[in-house]
């Protein structure tokens, strides 16, 4: 989750069109997510100003593919 994914977050639970258990479960994700074959850092872009990138060494194609779906 990138600054506009969180502002954008805050302006649907603002807006009604959220609610709080539901912007909360999207948070628990911050900043990192375990996916058992990698971490997912999504707040790096927010402290780094560069967003995360994939590792693909040793990694299959599946892993990588469900790694970029996280990032996206």
């Amino acid at each position: 989750m990138n600054e506009q994914q969180i502002r954008t977050l805050l302006e649907q639970v603002q807006a009604g069109e959220q609610s709080i258990d539901e912007a909360v479960t999207s948070l628990r994700i911050l900043p990192f997510e375990d996916l058992g074959f990698a971490m997912v850092d999504h707040h790096r872009a927010l402290r780094q100003g560069f967003p995360e990138v994939i590792l693909c060494t040793g990694k299959t194609a599946a892993q990588v593919t469900a790694i970029a779906e996280r990032i996206l």
